[in-house]
């Protein structure tokens, strides 16, 4: 589960942005902190860059698929 100290940087948001979900290879819009829904594993993806196509393999718990945790805002307002 992702963590955080300074809580007065992060904003609650319900933008559909979170409920999207990816597979290894797709290049989502935001760069951010990525959560495995099948195994809780997390990694930090940059802007314009690739899920990590072989990052890990369930052999038993499913399908590797990624949704956004927190995302990155460029110049925030």
């Amino acid at each position: 589960m992702a963590k955080y100290k300074y809580s007065d940087h992060l904003v609650l948001s319900e933008v559909a942005a979170f409920d999207k979900q990816w597979l290894p290879g797709q290049v989502p819009p935001n760069a951010g902190i990525y959560r495995c829904r099948t195994c809780g594993d997390e990694i930090a993806v940059g802007k314009r860059q690739a899920i990590p196509p072989s990052h890990h393999e369930h052999r038993v718990l499913g399908p590797v698929v990624w949704q956004m945790l927190v995302f990155a805002q460029e110049h925030p307002k």
